[in-house]
């Protein structure tokens, strides 16, 4: 096959009608820029005309001042907030505290009568509560006892024996509330779990285990918020795994929302268990708007409390300041204009030019900018005669980039990813000869295909086989190898050319035993649907061939000959149905691999005198 010519690039100027031919060289012709005043040091006298600079430093100096003050007022804002929701939530906590500790006395205080007395006299304390509504006893060991819920409060969902983990933090509490996981109850609502062990003479004779609804704590976390910050969405408390505890919609903190992605954790540093202290301020982005905002840990539970604005509404108050900013510039502005006025028509026209030009290349029209723009001699004379060049150049790549986007599309139907690269990369190789190279060969055929064929309809012969070797092509190429040709029923596979690997032979083992095992999934397949099932016989060889494009110079063929591909086939032809049967001096090139090879004895191969050491990848 002949090389590829070298591509003639023409472009033709739209307000010229001429043609531009780059010289054979490939370098891109250029005619000399005429001598002007740069662009730069027009735009320079014009702005020592102005007294901008003076008035720029008042301007950004006030908006500075006045931006880092309302930081500090936000920070205290963020402060007290996250005061008032730790104050709430400790106050909340410490009524469900409370409400257990009474009811645990009337559970376990002498003369109050017998158990179910007890039980009966719990129900009206849950009543009024409004974070419970209702305790499991369990026993010292975590096993269930009973539990007791308040009139007209459906049955609860409690863990029939608690965990070894709860246990153990129930004993190391010192008789006091321990909490576990957020999580929804059977009315899809959040609840908090909650145990509090019944001490005497320090030691645990129950525990209570109930549920603290979160939904007033909820409506309290979202009211702060929209009683300082304006919206009910600003505030929210979140647990170590960064998941919602404590936020206005309930249904989030139901549904345990992930918040790791939300930045203000991307300034924390230290315990990332909240079960330190720390306070955290950063600004950070959410949903594309630019944020600030605060956090602060309560170390008791392991929570963190998350306040955040976004700099519209924080800084909303500089606005007005900006504006009057902006009138003092527009004023300057305005002699600057019309001092300029005569120089910015001159600017404004090519750079029109050039936004027209930009646009028809954004459309893939790939043209100049016209003699208007590159006869200046200043820098956007400059830019014009640079963006004509890359219009030319970029004309000329697409024209090849398409076409190697066309001849791999149609190479890759019948070679193999590595041999299109090869030929695509270096057209020069497509001549007839090779060059001796080590490979490992892999043959696999289909057993009984004769009688196969007999049996069943050519179409479902011919489906069948396609299924096959699709699979087959891409557990080969997943290892490394590629699919030297498809003989009728048999795979010829090739490790070591055009690409080689210190551990082809390796590979090559791997993509056998992973097509027997991909057999398994395939039979399945076809016995449900045709009711047949195949096997495969598999033969590997590792040694020299002759590697290359044989045929003629109308018709040829990249593939490798040479003794090493006859003994892969006559090995192949000794296998059973599944069986993999590999030569010995591919077991000496995988070496302490770690696949397992046994022994299969010597072998006497169709017309060789010596005998072959053969060895099998057991099942």
């Amino acid at each position: 096959m002949a090389a590829n010519p070298v591509p003639v690039v023409e472009t033709r100027s739209a307000e010229r009608g001429t043609e531009h031919l780059p010289p054979s060289t490939g370098e891109t012709s250029t005619s000399v820029a005429p001598r002007g005043l740069p662009l730069f040091t027009r735009l320079f006298l014009l702005t020592l005309l102005c007294a901008l600079p003076p008035l720029v430093w008042l301007g950004w100096s006030m908006v500075d001042t006045n931006e880092k003050s309302l930081q500090e007022l936000v920070r205290h804002l963020h402060r007290s907030i996250v005061g008032d929701v730790q104050r709430t939530v400790g106050d909340e906590l410490a009524r469900v505290e409370q409400d257990l500790e009474g009811i645990s006395q009337i559970l376990f205080a002498p003369g109050l009568g017998d158990d179910a007395t007890r039980y009966a006299l719990v129900g009206p304390r849950l009543g009024p509560s409004h974070n419970i509504d209702f305790v499991t006893l369990y026993a010292p060991s975590g096993q269930s006892v009973t539990t007791v819920k308040a009139d007209e409060v459906p049955d609860p969902r409690g863990a029939p024996r608690l965990e070894p983990a709860i246990l153990e933090a129930l004993r190391a509490s010192n008789g006091r509330l321990v909490f576990q996981a957020v999580r929804a109850n059977t009315q899809g609502e959040p609840v908090l779990e909650a145990f509090y062990p019944i001490v005497h003479n320090s030691t645990v004779r129950a525990i209570l285990g109930t549920q603290v609804k979160l939904g007033r704590l909820c409506d309290s976390v979202g009211d702060l918020g929209e009683k300082f910050l304006g919206s009910r969405e600003n505030v929210f408390v979140a647990d170590h795994e960064r998941r919602l505890v404590l936020h206005a919609d309930a249904a989030r903190v139901a549904a345990r929302e992930d918040m790791s992605r939300h930045g203000l954790f991307a300034a924390l540093s230290g315990d990332s268990s909240f079960r330190t202290h720390m306070v955290a301020v950063s600004d950070f982005q959410l949903d594309g708007l630019e944020m600030v905002g605060s956090l602060e840990t309560i170390p008791e539970q392991g929570w963190a409390v998350v306040v955040h604005q976004p700099h519209s509404v924080v800084f909303a108050s500089l606005s007005e300041m900006r504006k009057s900013i902006l009138a003092a510039f527009a004023v300057a502005a305005l002699v600057a204009l019309l001092a300029g006025l005569l120089g910015a028509r001159q600017v404004t026209r090519p750079i029109r030019d050039l936004v027209a030009a930009t646009q028809a290349l954004a459309e893939r029209t790939f043209r100049g900018v016209g003699e208007r723009v590159t006869r200046r001699g200043d820098e956007l004379g400059t830019l014009g005669r640079a963006f004509d060049s890359m219009a030319v150049t970029l004309e000329a790549k697409e024209r090849e980039v398409v076409t190697q986007t066309q001849v791999r599309a149609a190479l890759s139907r019948y070679l193999s990813p590595d041999v299109v690269d090869l030929i695509v990369s270096n057209p020069d190789q497509l001549r007839l000869g090779g060059e001796r190279r080590e490979v490992t060969i892999l043959f696999a055929d289909v057993v009984g295909f004769t009688k196969l064929s007999e049996s069943q309809p050519p179409e479902i012969i011919v489906a069948l086989l396609n299924e096959l070797f699709t699979f087959a092509t891409e557990i080969i190429q997943r290892r490394g190898g590629i699919i030297d040709k498809f003989i009728g029923d048999c795979v010829m596979a090739v490790w070591g050319s055009p690409q080689s690997h210190p551990d082809d032979a390796l590979r090559a083992v791997q993509a056998a035993e992973d097509l027997r095992r991909w057999l398994d999934v395939g039979n399945r397949r076809w016995r449900a649907r045709w009711g047949i099932e195949i096997q495969l016989a598999i033969g590997v060889h590792t040694g020299p061939a002759v590697a290359g494009n044989v045929g003629s110079e109308k018709r040829m063929e990249y593939t490798v000959i040479g003794d090493t591909v006859n003994i892969a086939a006559r090995i192949e032809s000794m296998a059973q149905p599944g069986q993999i049967l590999v030569s010995e001096a591919t077991r000496e090139r995988i070496g302490d691999s770690g696949v397992e090879l046994v022994p299969a004895g010597e072998r006497q191969l169709h017309g060789r005198t010596a005998a072959t050491r053969i060895f099998e990848v057991p099942l």
